[in-house]
């Protein structure tokens, strides 16, 4: 038998075990359920949107169209290479390729708990993600910076007052931007005599941070400025005008994202810092001056939200490492 007439009888082949029927149509709503019920369970609207967008960037390439489902049976780990041969063509980091190749892989794995009887693709017996750096790409602030970074905005205006209260969460909490711009007033809160932030992260896991006396100064300092909030209220929020610096009010939506980002990158700007430094390097700072200053790894995976210590030490940076190279004691 060729291997023309195998693949297509393969194809062909019963993909569900025990769901009855196996012709076209009904491998379609099998699998469109199946992947229905995938994009889903996730609580997170944000975890959904993006394995929704790196879903159907893949089914783009493999050019299946969005809603004849049961071509995924007819993927084969070779075109999830060429597409990940494509991504590292186009520019994109190690760390975001192995992103979106687990989420296929993640797909193909749910589908199969859901019944399906085919391989998986993307397994990593058959595509090989591309290796990531052991530092990590996202660059650590040191303390020193981090410090001036602290101080740089001015508490003489609300926006000033606002934003020293941002950097300071950013700062003592190593919360990541999505945390950050979801939190409300009434998350702000005295707990078994600490003042805490009631935070939700990945997959609308919830956890309770500790403040730093600092940041517990700085919030008091800006709720203060903004006024009577109702415990709804988006806590830190846009200016209604630029030139107004806060002055003339802000208003009552959150601060998104992008602005939260552009914010730390103005401050890095103006300080004339490294100019790779994101808001995610606080978290990345965090975790690190934590761990040089003695705190467990298993703390540090609470204080992360992460679900694996694994994950935890990816975000810490060994800062002495490079001082310590080879190449400084080198001489010719």
């Amino acid at each position: 038998m060729d291997l023309t007439t195998r693949t297509r009888l393969d194809d062909q082949a019963p993909a569900f075990r025990a769901r009855g029927s196996s012709g076209l149509l009904d491998l379609r709503r099998q699998l469109g359920e199946a992947v229905e019920a995938w994009l889903t369970r996730s609580p997170s609207a944000e975890t959904r949107d993006g394995y929704s967008r790196d879903l159907f960037q893949f089914l783009d390439f493999a050019g299946v169209p969005g809603d004849e489902w049961e071509k995924l049976a007819q993927i084969r780990p070779g075109m999830v290479s060429a597409w990940r041969d494509r991504l590292l063509e186009r520019g994109l980091t190690n760390t975001a390729i192995g992103r979106k190749l687990s989420v296929v892989r993640s797909l193909y794995g749910y589908v199969r708990t859901y019944g399906y009887t085919g391989a998986n693709p993307a397994d990593t017996a058959f595509v090989a993600a591309p290796p990531v750096p052991r530092d990590g790409k996202t660059v650590a602030i040191t303390p020193e910076d981090c410090r001036r970074l602290l101080d740089f905005p001015t508490p003489e205006t609300p926006e000033g007052v606002r934003d020293r209260a941002i950097l300071a969460v950013l700062a003592f909490t190593g919360c990541r931007v999505g945390e950050v711009n979801r939190l409300r007033v009434g998350d702000y809160k005295r707990s078994g005599g600490h003042q805490v932030l009631e935070v939700c992260g990945k997959g609308g896991k919830e956890r309770r941070m500790p403040l730093h006396p600092e940041a517990v100064e700085r919030l008091e300092e800006w709720l203060s400025a903004i006024g009577p909030s109702e415990g709804g209220d988006p806590l830190f929020r846009p200016l209604k005008t630029a030139r107004g610096k806060g002055r003339d009010g802000f208003l009552p939506s959150p601060l998104t994202r992008r602005g939260l980002q552009y914010l730390v990158e103005r401050y890095v700007r103006t300080l004339g810092l490294d100019p790779n430094v994101t808001v995610h390097s606080f978290r990345v700072t965090a975790l690190t001056t934590a761990r040089e200053r003695g705190a467990d790894i298993v703390d540090l995976q609470d204080f992360a939200g992460h679900a694996d210590p694994r994950t935890t030490l990816g975000y810490i940076r060994n800062r002495d490492r490079l001082s310590r190279s080879p190449a400084y004691v080198l001489k010719y």
